[in-house]
C-alpha cells in the first residue's frame, strides 16, 4: 500500500475508511469496516472480511509465518 499511495503529513497511508489520531508512519487498509487507530507509530493494520492483522511496520514481512501457521492448521479459508 505504501508503495503506491501517498502518505499524509504524519507519514500515514490509509486505504479505505481509516480514522487516525496521534498516529504516525502507519499503514491502514480497511476493506469493509472503519478502522480507528490512536497513538500508534510505525504499525500496519489490515482489515479484511475475515481477518485483521496488526503488526509493527518493520515486521510486516513476517506475515509469511502467519501463512505457514494457517496452512499447518488447515485454516486455508483465511488465505
Amino acid at each position: 500500500i505504501a508503495d503506491y499511495a501517498e502518505a499524509d503529513a504524519q507519514g500515514n497511508v490509509v486505504e479505505g475508511d481509516g480514522i487516525l489520531v496521534d498516529t504516525h508512519n502507519t499503514i491502514v487498509h480497511a476493506a469493509g469496516r472503519t478502522v480507528a487507530v490512536v497513538g500508534m507509530n510505525d504499525v500496519v493494520v489490515v482489515e479484511t472480511d475475515d481477518a485483521i492483522l496488526v503488526c509493527p511496520r518493520d515486521r510486516a514481512q513476517d506475515v509469511r509465518e502467519i501463512v505457514a501457521q494457517l496452512r499447518a492448521t488447515e485454516r486455508t479459508e483465511l488465505l
